[in-house]
């Protein structure tokens, strides 16, 4: 009887340590998740809605982040610069962040652009690699290479009509990211469904 009631002791032990993790697990996750699910769904909806001032929006916090970078370095390296070796190339490199940021934040739009057609360049350097490479299989009659050149000319002419209009690029990525957070926010909604039910059960 001793070793029983022992046993159901240690059991009734082990089973109030289970329900107190699961009730400090919901109380510290089940409100930070549901603050995040609605925080990434409004932000979503805003991109959803409205692209563009989105990304002029983030355009200009970029510009911030630069002027604040780069007053950073440049005090930094100014102040390095007293010493041995000196640190002037940090003060030229923060000045260099605080103009690109004050014009992030002066012309939001064209800097998007700009930005825009930075990455559409490199699209199209891998667009040309790419087509390069089926051209060489090709030659070498290895491989799918009719399958690898047809893929590198829809890359190329991709790359070539995005070149002509960069907003629709810029536009995408707003939409792209959108449906990012959309599916980050409904798997935080799951995760507080599954802690509430956790939590009812014990």
């Amino acid at each position: 009887m001793t070793k029983v009631k022992k046993l159901d002791t240690h059991r009734g032990e082990g089973a109030n340590r289970i329900k107190a993790a699961i009730k400090k697990l919901y109380s510290k996750s089940a409100p930070l998740l549901l603050c995040e699910a609605i925080l990434f769904g409004v932000v979503a909806i805003f991109m959803i809605v409205k692209p563009v001032a989105f990304l002029t929006l983030l355009t200009i916090i970029i510009g911030v982040s630069l002027i604040l970078f780069g007053l950073y370095r440049t005090i930094v390296g100014f102040v390095a610069s007293r010493g041995v070796g000196g640190g002037w190339f940090d003060v030229l490199f923060g000045l260099v962040n605080v103009v690109l940021g004050i014009l992030f934040c002066i012309y939001p739009v064209e800097s998007m652009i700009s930005l825009t057609y930075v990455f559409i360049v490199l699209f199209l350097f891998k667009a040309l690699r790419a087509l390069i490479f089926a051209i060489n299989m090709m030659r070498a009659k290895f491989g799918h290479y009719w399958f690898d050149l047809i893929m590198a000319l829809l890359l190329l002419g991709l790359a070539i009509l995005l070149m002509f209009f960069p907003m629709a690029v810029a536009v995408a990525g707003a939409y792209y990211l959108a449906i990012a957070l959309l599916l980050y926010a409904a798997a935080d909604i799951y995760m507080y469904v599954e802690l509430v039910r956790l939590k009812k059960l014990v």
